[in-house]
């Protein structure tokens, strides 16, 4: 058994698709107990990792102890970075009221909003949205993962023989879902696109521009 992907889906967000430990994007949902040491299926065993932090945390049970409370400060982190500040909002509506009221604002928004979009084609849902940034993300690793190969094949760097069983497993499933001849090599203007697109779209679902790194 593995986790469904509903729930992989839902750790991914809650983690704004970064990884728990390093904060870097593109992570793949891994059990904190590992399923050969009994370890559920269940969100409470379900950590956001890099495949970095993965190898050098996962494999290593003195180490993955502070996986869950890793997770769970950057889960509290996420929730609150983009919430809303009440008393900077009151303090916006007071000032407006100086000008033009509230009520004026509001309505020449409205009518400025419907305008802008008048014509335009329906929006994308969310969920598309996340599809999209998912198949990015996937690109991205597949990329670094060929490099990684790479480096193991020509014996210039190790990894742990069951997490490597695992990386090409999934590098695998990400060639039967996209087919090889969309999963590069891609060159610097291709990689400049890619990144481009993933920076914008992870904008669009709430992440400030000084935090896009790709």
């Amino acid at each position: 058994m593995s986790f469904a992907e509903a729930l992989k889906s839902k750790v991914r967000k809650k983690a704004h698709l970064s990884c728990c430990l390093c904060k870097a994007i593109g992570v793949e949902v891994h059990h904190i107990i590992p399923q050969e040491e009994g370890g559920p299926d269940t969100e409470d065993n379900a950590a956001p990792l890099c495949p970095s932090c993965h190898e050098t945390y996962g494999a290593n049970p003195q180490k993955r102890k502070f996986i869950r409370e890793a997770r769970d400060l950057w889960y509290e982190i996420c929730e609150k970075r983009y919430a809303s500040d009440v008393d900077k909002l009151e303090e916006i509506k007071r000032l407006l009221q100086h000008t033009v009221s509230y009520e004026d604002f509001q309505s020449f928004k409205e009518e400025l909003l419907s305008h802008i979009i008048e014509g335009f084609e329906t929006p994308r849902s969310e969920q598309e949205i996340v599809d999209a940034v998912s198949e990015l993300l996937d690109k991205v690793w597949y990329n670094r993962h060929l490099f990684l190969r790479q480096q193991v094949k020509a014996g210039k760097e190790k990894v742990n023989p069951e997490i490597w069983k695992g990386a090409l497993k999934s590098a695998r499933k990400v060639e039967k879902r996209y087919g090889k001849a969309a999963l590069g090599p891609y060159d610097d203007f291709e990689w400049g696109m890619i990144n481009g697109k993933l920076s914008a779209l992870r904008w669009v679902l709430g992440d400030d521009w000084d935090m896009l790194d790709t």
